[in-house]
């Protein structure tokens, strides 16, 4: 599939969490922000797929996912790729994971229920950063 062209940020956005309406709430937040290019993946397993057969900028990632963990999945993605940002997403304010997580490669670390201004300035400081 060729890549989406925007002119907003990453054109490829890969979210994923075990919530589907989380995961759906997030994709049509994006595509209505301008993003063009974004996908969802409901489980660790299936978010490493993706990211091993298309090519990512950004990861919105929750921390508990089934089976494979998103501390886990953040480690194996940045062995994948080192350049796709990851934001990781959790509905548990832990400071011990957000710490790991930012250790492990984490671009940054948001809690739940989302803060769309903040997620919106999060998404274009990386932006900013990358151009």
């Amino acid at each position: 599939m060729p890549e989406a062209k925007t002119s907003k940020g990453p054109s490829k956005i890969l979210v994923c969490d075990d919530d589907k309406a989380v995961s759906n709430f997030l994709k049509r937040f994006l595509k209505k922000e301008g993003y063009v290019w974004v996908d969802t993946a409901l489980s660790g397993e299936e978010a490493l797929e993706k990211i091993a057969k298309d090519k990512h900028q950004l990861l919105l990632l929750d921390i508990k996912l089934p089976g494979i963990g998103g501390l886990e999945v953040l480690k194996r993605v940045k062995e994948i790729d080192n350049n796709i940002a990851v934001i990781m997403i959790t509905g548990f304010a832990d400071a011990e994971n957000a710490d790991q997580a930012k250790k492990m490669g984490a671009y940054d670390y948001i809690v739940k229920p989302f803060d769309l201004a903040y997620l919106k300035l999060v998404l274009l400081t990386k932006m900013v950063l990358d151009s």
